[in-house]
């Protein structure tokens, strides 16, 4: 929890030198979510009637790119690129700033050249390993809403989609501090990989479960959006804003958790420069 503490800090009081980055790709990822196919997924759950639940309706009220039309499909892309290129520009804001402790936007440019083939891999890695996981998930779902047993069926489905949470999370977990090493020690992939995960080895456990809170509190609000929303406008609205929170604290706490893990001082906490 230290480190998702930190990070939230860290967002709160640089709000405005990191939310730029995060609108954009929030607003495509909250116009790819599928509210219709997540509120069938929530009544159904709700009103005691699993076995009316369907394959399509899981994916796509869980997958990231949904594929419920060619419009979603379209904005989850666009989601992706918008991503990667946010995020980028993002690690590089905040290498400067916890390096050399100057927040400006100057200079954060001519940086992403070095950060966003790294930024790209990683994203397409990560987007690759959560589909999997939804289709996985979605299928578990699916064939235990089968079950004739009501209260079996409503159990496995919970142990499934919490169990399911910590299989992606373990996964996350292997290449969680990849980018940032990376993009700091300029090591080619292999290595990186290998020595982000000598640093995060002792504590991963502890990032995960911070991580898995995170997700849990962000996932039950996007369903409580989805089921009070008035409408689209609004709907649309709130995801973009809970869309938002979740990518920044996401890139603040792997920066922050490798300066901590690798032992690199923190200018921007000293203060090296009046901002």
């Amino acid at each position: 929890m230290k480190y998702t503490i930190q990070s939230s800090k860290y967002v709160l009081k640089n709000f405005f030198y990191v939310f730029p980055f995060a609108i954009v790709p929030a607003l495509f990822m909250s116009l790819s979510t599928d509210e219709v196919a997540l509120n069938y997924v929530l009544e159904r759950f709700f009103d005691g009637n699993l076995r009316a639940w369907t394959f399509k309706t899981l994916f796509s009220s869980i997958s990231v790119l949904n594929f419920a039309s060619w419009k979603a499909i379209a904005a989850g892309g666009v989601g992706i690129l918008a991503l990667v290129l946010g995020c980028a520009l993002m690690m590089a804001m905040l290498e400067k700033h916890m390096r050399i402790g100057k927040r400006t936007f100057n200079g954060v440019f001519s940086k992403l050249n070095d950060n966003l083939i790294s930024t790209c891999g990683y994203a397409i890695l990560l987007l690759a390993i959560y589909e999997l996981w939804a289709l996985i998930t979605a299928a578990l779902l699916f064939f235990v809403s089968r079950l004739t047993t009501v209260v079996m069926a409503y159990a496995l489905s919970v142990i499934v989609f919490l169990g399911m949470h910590l299989v992606l999370l373990y996964l996350i977990g292997i290449f969680y501090l990849w980018l940032p090493c990376m993009q700091i020690t300029g090591f080619k992939a292999g290595e990186a990989l290998y020595y982000s995960n000598q640093l995060s080895a002792p504590v991963k456990w502890k990032i995960l479960l911070g991580q898995l809170l995170v997700m849990l509190v962000a996932e039950l609000s996007i369903c409580i959006c989805a089921w009070y929303a008035v409408n689209f406008l609004w709907f649309t609205l709130l995801t973009t804003a809970l869309y938002a929170l979740m990518i920044m604290i996401f890139c603040v706490r792997m920066q922050i958790a490798y300066f901590d893990l690798d032992n690199i001082d923190r200018a921007d906490l000293i203060g090296y420069y009046r901002r």
